[in-house]
């Protein structure tokens, strides 16, 4: 399945190790704040990622976005989908194949890490015959960065790391320079949403727009209960609910 209908094949190789090619070429790209790439992947899930990932990814054309200079062509999404909604760090995948699979009629974009969660998701697209995902395991920034502006409906960020120890919190994804691109891509306020269980990154998100009022727009606070869309949906939160931890949700 090509959700590009050949628009691809001009830049795209059919190499088997795909993935792992372009990760070993070029590992800038693939940069994650230090953090390891993945826990040890099974031979069958690399197996998988190596023959069809290409099919479902847009990280080539990506990294010839930011590499190549002569090639300054912005990703034109595909028309046929009503919405277009992005998840950045969908860890094993549980929340962006439900978001597919109840909405057919939209186009979701997952960026993870993490090869195992990758794995995951291409099994379940191909048991499930889904023709509304694309993947991507860059650094989100790249990916962002070679969008279309005003081009996404939603945005969601689901418990990204918090990066706990104070030495560390230089890693967090959110950061002003962040929130202005993804202000860029959206097409519209209150259509950013970001959990998390960490009150300390709750509050450094909150200084973020304390201290850049001029430059970016308002967002809403609150906890998170039961009956609400994004309570309890990752295996991050259902393990701090079951320490007693709130989850708050900031939409922006």
């Amino acid at each position: 399945m090509d959700l590009f209908h050949g628009k691809k094949q001009t830049y795209q190789k059919n190499f088997r190790n795909f993935l792992f090619s372009l990760k070993i070429e070029y590992p800038k790209y693939y940069s994650y704040q230090g953090r390891k790439v993945t826990k040890k992947i099974s031979l069958s899930k690399r197996d998988l990622i190596e023959k069809i990932y290409n099919q479902y990814s847009l990280d080539e054309y990506v990294i010839k976005y930011h590499h190549n200079k002569n090639f300054n062509k912005k990703i034109v999404l595909p028309n046929e989908f009503k919405k277009v909604c992005i998840e950045i760090g969908f860890g094993n995948g549980d929340f962006l194949i439900k978001n597919a699979i109840s909405y057919p009629e939209e186009l979701f974009i997952g960026i993870e890490v993490y090869l195992n969660g990758i794995a995951k998701v291409l099994k379940t697209i191909t048991d499930l015959g889904l023709k509304n995902i694309i993947l991507s395991n860059l650094n989100s920034i790249y990916f962002l960065e070679a969008l279309m502006h005003n081009s996404i409906d939603k945005i969601f960020i689901i418990n990204p790391d918090p990066w706990i120890k104070k030495r560390h919190n230089k890693r967090r994804l959110i950061s002003f320079e962040f929130l202005e691109l993804l202000s860029k891509i959206i097409k519209s306020e209150n259509s950013i949403y970001i959990t998390t269980d960490s009150r300390s990154y709750l509050n450094d998100i909150k200084d973020i727009f304390s201290e850049n009022k001029d430059c970016l727009s308002t967002y809403d606070v609150k906890i998170l209960s039961k009956n609400d869309k994004l309570y309890g949906i990752s295996r991050y939160q259902r393990k701090a609910i079951e320490k007693g931890r709130n989850i708050y949700q900031l939409t922006l």
